[in-house]
């Protein structure tokens, strides 16, 4: 019996145009694609549209794929990351607390790898929140979901007086709560793990945060900043897969950074399902991955 499954996804995004291309090679199992910025839900008729569906693969890009998870959750249709997961990890508060769980449980063999400081606050009193951030400057605000690219930022305060810019670019948000991490100094490089199942693999490329300090520039492309492979470590493996059993993730990437002078990494940044740039040949690994794990399951 031919398998019918969803993958969900927007279709503009360069590796996963790659990757349902990858899709529609496979004969035995029968994948309807949906983007979910373009493909709406009639949702009087969402029974009749994926009641028989046996499996759901969703890259979250909109409150439309959560939709689609949540359904699939109601009809206990199997999924890659089901809805518990993928609302842990798109909350940048709820996905800290699970993250400081999960290195508390497991500090011995963590020793390598520690979480920034954090906190959630609120910009609705402005002098208030100056009165807080001043002893803890510098700091990173950050938007406290991830997934809404039009609201997503991370926003470096150095002086007190920057919290008045970041009110003023942002005048939308400040009546809601946001995530804010310690600055930590480092040696200016991101390393980005990315794992699909067992297979994890490492790129490196310029911190956005230290371009912007070096270049003075106002808006920074982070898709087109230079990457390169590096060598993924047994205890980087560890960590991945500790990770990829507890958030309960099959497909996920996370960011390290150095501090200077130190022989440890700060875990600054998770994300389910991530764009996967710069890795070669990653659309193949993914679409035999998913492929391989709906015949699995």
């Amino acid at each position: 019996m031919v398998k019918k499954v969803i993958f969900s996804a927007k279709k503009d995004h360069d590796v996963i145009k790659d990757v349902i291309q990858k899709l529609k090679e496979f004969q035995n199992i029968k994948f309807i694609f949906h983007d979910p910025s373009h493909d709406f839900l009639d949702l009087e008729n969402m029974e009749k549209t994926f009641g028989d569906i046996d499996f759901f693969v969703v890259k979250v890009s909109s409150e439309c794929s959560l939709d689609l998870l949540h359904f699939a959750k109601i009809h206990n249709i199997p999924c890659l990351h089901d809805i518990d997961a993928v609302l842990t990890c798109k909350n940048k508060v709820a996905l800290d607390c699970k993250l400081r769980n999960i290195f508390l449980k497991n500090s011995n063999e963590l020793k390598k790898f520690c979480l920034p400081k954090s906190w959630t606050q609120t910009l609705l009193n402005v002098d208030e929140f100056k009165e807080w951030a001043f002893p803890r400057l510098p700091i990173v605000i950050k938007s406290h979901y991830q997934q809404d690219k039009y609201n997503r930022f991370n926003f470096l305060v150095r002086r007190i007086d920057e919290v008045d810019e970041f009110c003023k670019l942002y005048s939308n948000l400040i009546n809601y709560d946001v995530y804010i991490q310690e600055f930590v100094e480092c040696d200016g490089i991101d390393r980005k793990v990315y794992v699909v199942g067992n297979q994890i693999f490492g790129i490196k490329r310029a911190n956005p945060i230290y371009i912007f300090l070096r270049e003075q520039v106002k808006y920074i492309d982070v898709d087109v900043i230079e990457r390169e492979s590096y060598e993924i470590t047994d205890d980087v493996r560890y960590l991945a897969e500790l990770l990829s059993k507890e958030l309960k993730l099959k497909i996920f990437g996370f960011d390290l950074i150095k501090p200077l002078n130190q022989n440890y990494y700060y875990l600054i940044d998770l994300n389910e399902f991530p764009g996967f740039r710069g890795i070669k040949n990653i659309e193949n690994v993914l679409a035999e991955f998913i492929y391989d794990y709906i015949n699995l399951s």
